[in-house]
């Protein structure tokens, strides 16, 4: 069975006898007079199918004995090709979904009235129809509202309308190898994006430069699409957490440290790495003793990991330890709050999202990929560091999927006083 009619399997064995459910991949947005957003598919719905074009809708029918999946797409239009470029064919949509039964979004509604009317169809009476009611999931202006909840209570009253969206976030939490080789090409496309970066990285230069630099390495090599906006932050900067790129307008300074929260996506799946090197290649005596807190915490997460424990075991974790690091390196003193120099959370499920959809309070099993991203923040010092990887949960333990990204000191100083820099 290929990995999408799996997937496909998994959720069809969550739903109730006698249902249906509908997921659309929802439409553009406009962003100002004619121009639209970049189209990205709703996530659950790309999860079954692999499509990245607006308007198309799955219909997933669980009926008397059988199982049905529809796909509607918009019919071929050569003019609308010849604007906004090329359009999936149904031959085409069939095959990258996986799905035989492939439909114009012209007769969706006929199709989900066969379905749903109420009469002994060839389905059966379908008395639960599954609806992915994630927020601002933007369908058809027609509807009543964005998550069609309205349309159905007012054409199919009979039918007893639920949210899907708690089954894909239990599917989705739990990754297949496939996604997992999936993450790792995307991880390694990083790691590479980073070396050429730090290559190109000289005193002086300004922070965007940095994020330029890796951007565009991405879309020359392999065309990677950007996981979310590249965070390049120096100094005093990294103590911002989500530092803007239209803010990244300072100095990349010698005697400081410049902060990395970056990842590209992969065939929809996302890297999430943070490293925090020294401009000058070389760490000074208190850059050392944070970053080293800082490290020796990551470390001390991932082997840490293992199923039955909660994301928020991991966070209690994280903070003990770096209180105890920073009390010890005489960071702060004992009565201090560790919460001024660590204001985040330790992780958080990775995947077709980067802060993948996931119920946080759900004990870790194998198959979860998380990240572990410890920090300490230091606006005093001009300091901020976070050392991020991405970790899957396999055999009762957590592997580091990102091990290959320079993270120990040596390896860093060796590798920013070379010549070659990679």
């Amino acid at each position: 069975m290929s990995e999408l009619r799996d997937r496909r399997e998994k959720l069809f064995a969550l739903m109730k006898e006698n249902s249906a459910a509908v997921i659309f991949a929802g439409a553009a947005k406009i962003s100002t007079a004619d121009e639209f957003y970049p189209f990205i598919s709703n996530r659950n719905f790309f999860y079954l199918s692999n499509i990245e074009q607006e308007n198309s809708i799955l219909l997933l029918i669980k009926g008397i004995g059988e199982k049905k999946v529809y796909l509607f797409v918009d019919e071929y239009n050569e003019l609308k090709e010849k604007w906004t470029g090329k359009r999936l064919t149904f031959e085409k949509a069939g095959k990258i979904a996986d799905i035989q039964n492939v439909y114009a979004t012209s007769s969706f509604e006929n199709m989900l009235s066969m379905a749903l009317a109420f009469t002994n169809n060839q389905y059966g009476n379908i008395s639960t129809l599954y609806l992915d009611l994630t927020p601002e999931l933007k369908i058809k202006e027609a509807y009543s509202t964005t998550n069609f909840k309205d349309f159905i209570a007012l054409e199919y009253p009979h039918v007893n309308v639920e949210d899907i969206y708690p089954h894909f976030k239990m599917l989705r939490m739990v990754k297949s190898e496939c996604e997992v080789r999936e993450l790792v090409e995307a991880i390694n496309a990083t790691y590479s994006g980073i070396s050429h970066m730090l290559v190109k990285m000289t005193p002086g230069m300004t922070e965007y430069n940095l994020a330029d630099i890796f951007e565009f390495y991405g879309r020359e090599h392999g065309r990677h699409e950007l996981a979310f906006s590249t965070i390049i932050a120096c100094g005093k900067n990294a103590t911002c957490l989500h530092y803007p790129y239209e803010q990244q307008n300072d100095p990349i300074l010698e005697n400081r440290m410049v902060q990395f929260d970056l990842g590209y996506k992969h065939n929809g799946y996302c890297a999430d790495i943070s490293r925090a090197y020294p401009v000058s290649g070389k760490f000074d005596n208190l850059q050392r003793d944070i970053y080293t807190a800082v490290l020796n915490c990551n470390k001390a997460v991932i082997n840490y990991i293992k199923p039955g424990l909660t994301l928020l075991d991991l966070q209690n974790f994280a903070k003990e330890f770096l209180r105890n690091e920073c009390i010890r390196l005489k960071l702060m003193d004992k009565d201090d709050d560790i919460g001024k120099y660590y204001y985040h959370n330790v992780s958080h499920h990775l995947g077709l999202d980067t802060h993948d959809i996931s119920d946080r309070e759900k004990p870790l099993e194998n198959g979860n990929v998380i990240t572990v991203e410890p920090g300490l923040y230091f606006a005093n010092h001009g300091i901020g560091v976070r050392i991020e990887d991405d970790v899957l949960i396999r055999d009762g333990h957590g592997e580091c999927l990102s091990h290959n990204i320079p993270k120990e000191i040596e390896d860093i100083e060796r590798l920013l006083q070379s010549k070659e820099r990679y």
